[in-house]
């Protein structure tokens, strides 16, 4: 999944909202301008050093790598990671295909005993 400039600003505002700052606030601690930040939620743009400072900035606070996810999800540092993320869901995949799998070589092998019986009659 490509990720949009809007999309990377909805996510981080969900993340400075989920910890009830301000957009003052986070340009405070980072030493940049308010609309800076308020460019950045919005979509249209800033500098590839200020999207890091807000990157390292929230990981403090939350599992940043989500930000960048298919699958975005507020995880604060410390807490259960929820059943549904990507890593449970991948491994949750894997499983399925391996109980089909298991499934099929049940069935074939039931159909063996089958033929070894009816060739024993």
């Amino acid at each position: 999944m490509k990720l949009t400039l809007p999309e990377i600003g909805e996510r981080l505002q969900t993340f400075r909202k989920t910890l009830g700052f301000t957009q003052k606030d986070i340009a405070e601690s980072l030493n940049v301008q308010q609309n800076a930040i308020s460019r950045f939620e919005k979509g249209s743009g800033g500098s590839l050093e200020l999207l890091l400072d807000l990157v390292n900035y929230f990981d403090g606070h939350f599992l940043a790598y989500s930000l960048f996810a298919d699958q975005f999800e507020v995880i604060k540092r410390g807490e259960d990671v929820p059943g549904n993320t990507i890593y449970n869901k991948i491994a949750l995949e894997r499983l399925k295909v391996l109980k089909n799998d298991l499934a099929e070589k049940t069935e074939e092998v039931a159909e063996i005993i089958n033929l070894m019986e009816t060739k024993e009659d």
